[in-house]
């Protein structure tokens, strides 16, 4: 009876000064709505058909699937609507930790997973890919930039160091997702349903 009730305590006490739904900020879509939790998104440029479009996966160097995340060479182009949850049992994103993914499989040998994940020993520099199975552990983030409904991604590893997601083109002119770039990617998040609408 006595450790029900110490567990009692210790459970109100930590939702009392931890409460994560007051204390998070909540992801906002390009329109100042807030994400929701698992919902879908295109990943856009705030000035869209300004130097690329959207996020999309693509086939790079010698992949035989669209294992690479890459921004669109064309100003126009949405790319593919993703996936976005949190941790947090929330029915918005709040800031921070989060998992990025696509609804649809690609069969093959070589599909892992359709989360997004971090590749080191590119030539790149290591790289936001789907699909392999020797990624480095960690996890993605997501933060709010200076400008309005405006954000960037960063990879942390679980050793708590945590570098910007940018881009960065291979000798194919390929415009890839990049981790530890001086300058991150900053981006808009467009709901698919108001881009269906269009």
């Amino acid at each position: 009876m006595a450790s029900a009730t110490l567990f009692a305590i210790f459970l109100l006490s930590a939702l009392t000064f931890y409460p994560p739904s007051t204390t998070a900020q909540p992801v906002t879509d390009e329109n100042g709505n807030s994400v929701k939790n698992g919902g879908v998104y295109y990943i856009l440029p705030p000035i869209f058909g300004g130097g690329g479009g959207g996020i999309e996966r693509a086939r790079t160097g010698d992949e035989t699937f669209r294992l690479s995340i890459v921004q669109s060479p064309f100003d126009t182009d949405r790319g593919q609507p993703w996936r976005i949850r949190s941790l947090f049992a929330s029915t918005f994103i709040p800031e921070g930790r989060v998992s990025i993914s696509y609804d649809y499989v690609e069969l093959g040998d070589s599909y892992q997973s359709n989360e997004w994940v971090a590749v080191g020993g590119q030539p790149e520099g290591t790289l936001v890919k789907v699909g392999y199975p020797n990624s480095l552990s960690g996890y993605f983030t997501i933060h709010r930039t200076s400008s309005a409904n405006t954000y960037k991604f960063q990879f942390c590893s679980n050793d708590g160091s945590c570098g910007n997601v940018g881009i960065v083109e291979d000798e194919a002119k390929n415009r890839l997702l990049a981790i530890n770039r001086e300058t991150p990617f900053e981006f808009v998040l467009r709901p698919l349903s108001s881009a269906a609408s269009e």
